[in-house]
């Protein structure tokens, strides 16, 4: 689902039978399953990939997931000046580092950049439309619509009295509640692929949604040069200084997204995001493992004393 393994760990209450709690499971599962349906661009039916196939040219219907990705979209595009485009769709195909072994010429990333630009996303949300500017733009909403998914499938939960979960997208979660007595826990897979003991672990101690990006795990080496799959739209080449990101965001689609716009923005641009939006806390670690942690980290986790 969402080209990755959805999965979902709840504490239900006494008065509920295993067989509720299977049925509201259930329920949260083709919620999901729904919102590919209309937030997919890989699947042709799709109202993402008609809005791709005619771009430039016509506007499209398109249902309420849709508009709602693409405003929250469009909000982080502007906050992060474009380090989060969804419109990188060009560029994405272009460094398919898991099939490539040698970067792309210069003359082909400078031709798929020159389609990117998510200022040319036309959303109408009194018509329900969505068109995009330019003919050969595209969008995807990879880096958004896992998080996205999470929170409405957790609010199937909410609704069906199951207020203790997580919702695990691929590696990003969306927490809420606690185990029984006690707060649901995490940790930060050291980036150093080498050290397999984890940067840091914490209890959960709010709702949140909590996504890494990382430079470790999709990546090719040529030329003694490590290639990774997170690409800097400003220059068209994998972003530098970072190797992993963590966000924690009350919600689940801006964590998503900010992990990738604070993995190509570095340090200080992404601490002063948290600082105007008190929604969103991170920790980053750098090319030196430098472990920086905003500000407000605390609203959100409890770190473990080493």
């Amino acid at each position: 689902m969402m080209g990755t393994v959805m999965k979902i760990k709840a504490v239900s209450s006494d008065r509920m039978t295993e067989k509720e709690v299977q049925e509201v499971f259930d329920s949260a599962f083709r919620e999901m399953s729904d919102l590919e349906s209309e937030l997919s661009e890989w699947q042709p039916a799709s109202p993402v990939s008609a809005v791709n196939r005619l771009a430039g040219s016509k506007a499209v219907d398109v249902p309420p997931s849709v508009i709602t990705v693409t405003e929250k979209a469009l909000e982080i595009a502007s906050m992060s000046q474009g380090a989060f485009d969804v419109t990188f769709k060009p560029v994405g195909r272009l460094w398919d580092v898991k099939n490539r072994t040698v970067p792309p010429p210069p003359d082909s990333i400078m031709a798929a950049l020159d389609l990117v630009d998510y200022r040319h996303i036309r959303l109408d949300t009194i018509n329900a439309t969505l068109m995009l500017g330019r003919s050969g733009m595209e969008i995807g909403f990879g880096g958004i619509a896992k998080g996205y998914a999470a929170w409405r499938a957790g609010e199937v939960l909410r609704e069906n009295g199951i207020e203790n979960f997580i919702i695990n997208a691929g590696g990003d979660l969306y927490v809420s509640g606690k185990k029984a007595e006690r707060n649901w826990t995490s940790g930060i897979k050291n980036p150093d692929t080498g050290n397999s003991k984890p940067v840091t672990t914490f209890d959960i101690i709010a709702p949140c949604g909590i996504a890494t990006s990382g430079a470790y795990e999709n990546y090719f080496i040529y030329k003694g040069r490590h290639y990774h799959h997170i690409i800097d739209l400003r220059t068209g080449y994998p972003a530098e200084g970072l190797k992993s990101v963590t966000v924690f965001s009350t919600d689940p689609a801006k964590a998503d997204a900010y992990a990738t716009a604070f993995f190509v923005l570095g340090a200080e641009k992404a601490l002063a995001i948290t600082r105007k939006d008190p929604s969103i806390a991170c920790i980053l670690i750098d090319s030196d493992d430098q472990v920086t942690r905003s500000d407000n980290l605390a609203n959100f986790i409890a770190e473990h004393k080493p």
